[in-house]
């Protein structure tokens, strides 16, 4: 496992060689890993290699705010965003990959055998399972509230010049995962902020990227009308289970029922009717290592905030399976 000087190192002596750079951020794409795969490009392109985002995500499976950040990042930055087919088309066993946001295969859009024999580095600060890519030049730092704080970091150690606009988008990888700056801070990611604000970037324009969609925000406030409170001060709320919610709605639900006097809290739902795919988002105040759980059943994450899906089942049963781990030894 590499440092956060090794990998300054690691990157530099990469980055240093005439190859194009291929950043793979989560499937589910959202604000702290478009945020540090665009970072991750701005710094690609200080020495002279051409790089592209792998983004496979239905477009309108997309976060209205993200997609926003993807366009305006085309046109003002020259970003290079690909799918899936056009990378497989044209993919070369020399190429660098680095994963941002993420460290396991089932959780990017391409299995380990496409990125076999490829040179691939890790930049994350979620938990490590038996679907992490096996490298030796991976930074994983759990106690880092997100990838996009870990960018900053790089380009400021890598000293690369960036725009408000990419400072922006940082800021609004940080935002997110900071649950708008509420948990999981220490006073290096608000020297983090501080640095990003210098140059130029906006909280309001960043706040406004969070804007709801008022369709979508009725039907995460009917998700949460069904929650109920178990044991430990856990809330968990079960969706319709004729309903079918995106991720990210599932996601505000956890991150909603943490305004209440809870340890953490866990959003159910389906997320694919015909395949019977139900998503588990969860969210904690830092008592309950919601990473582990979610593990428990697939997932992963970190000491704030996990996720996982489970196939071919429904809501109700996927919350009995979650009751079955959630259990005072998560506590910290």
């Amino acid at each position: 496992m590499l440092d956060i000087k090794n990998l300054k190192i690691t990157l530099d002596e990469e980055l240093s060689k005439d190859r194009n750079v291929i950043i793979i951020p989560h499937i589910g794409i959202d604000f702290d890993a478009i945020g540090s795969a665009i970072g991750l490009s701005v710094i690609a392109t200080k020495y002279k290699n051409e790089s592209f985002i792998l983004v496979n995500d239905p477009i309108h499976k997309i976060d209205p705010g993200v997609k926003m950040i993807m366009d305006e990042s085309i046109r003002e930055l020259g970003i290079n965003y690909i799918n899936k087919n056009i990378y497989l088309e044209n993919s070369k066993q020399d190429e660098l990959v680095i994963l941002t946001d993420v460290n396991k295969s089932n959780l990017i859009c391409l299995d380990k055998d496409e990125l076999k024999n490829r040179d691939i580095i890790i930049i994350d600060h979620h938990n490590e399972d038996s679907n992490t890519f096996n490298t030796e030049k991976k930074y994983i730092n759990q106690s880092i509230s997100s990838a996009s704080e870990i960018v900053s970091k790089l380009l400021c150690i890598l000293k690369v010049k960036y725009n408000k606009d990419v400072a922006n988008y940082l800021l609004a990888g940080i935002y997110l995962d900071t649950k708008h700056f509420s948990t999981n801070i220490s006073s290096d990611t608000m020297r983090i902020v501080s640095k990003l604000l210098e140059k130029g970037a906006d909280l309001s324009k960043v706040t406004d990227l969070f804007s709801e969609d008022i369709a979508s925000d009725q039907r995460v406030l009917e998700l949460i009308s069904h929650a109920t409170l178990s044991s430990y001060a856990v809330a968990t709320v079960v969706g319709d289970i004729k309903k079918e919610y995106s991720k990210e709605e599932i996601a505000k639900a956890a991150d909603y029922l943490l305004k209440y006097r809870i340890d953490a809290s866990f959003a159910i739902g389906n997320t694919s009717l015909d395949d019977g795919i139900v998503s588990i988002s969860a969210r904690s105040k830092g008592k309950i290592n919601v990473g582990q759980v979610m593990q428990q059943l697939g997932g992963g994450g970190n000491m704030y905030s996990g996720a996982t899906k489970i196939e071919n089942t429904t809501p109700v049963e996927a919350n009995k399976m979650l009751q079955k781990v959630i259990k005072p030894s998560f506590y910290t």
